[in-house]
């Protein structure tokens, strides 16, 4: 499982969910996260980062829309392959 480690800017006015979106996003366009490499559960990010789960799944759902990610029932999320 790939260890995300992001730094929010809680004075930002970009909302959180967005900077862990926009992270994870980048770190999959640049390959640092693989294809396939499964992402923490929501619960997990969300105790690591201190923000709400839900502030997580917004992030997460974002990335599941376009595409860069996919829940799989009863294992997690897994990084998609965008090439």
């Amino acid at each position: 499982m790939y260890e995300l480690t992001i730094h929010l800017q809680t004075k930002s006015k970009t909302p959180l969910y967005e900077q862990i979106y926009r992270y994870i996003k980048r770190e999959i366009q640049e390959n640092r996260i693989a294809s396939g490499e499964k992402l923490p559960s929501t619960r997990a990010l969300s105790r690591h980062l201190e923000v709400s789960r839900s502030t997580v799944e917004l992030a997460y759902e974002q990335l599941t829309a376009e595409g860069y990610i996919e829940p799989k029932p009863c294992a997690g999320y897994f990084v998609c392959d965008i090439s």
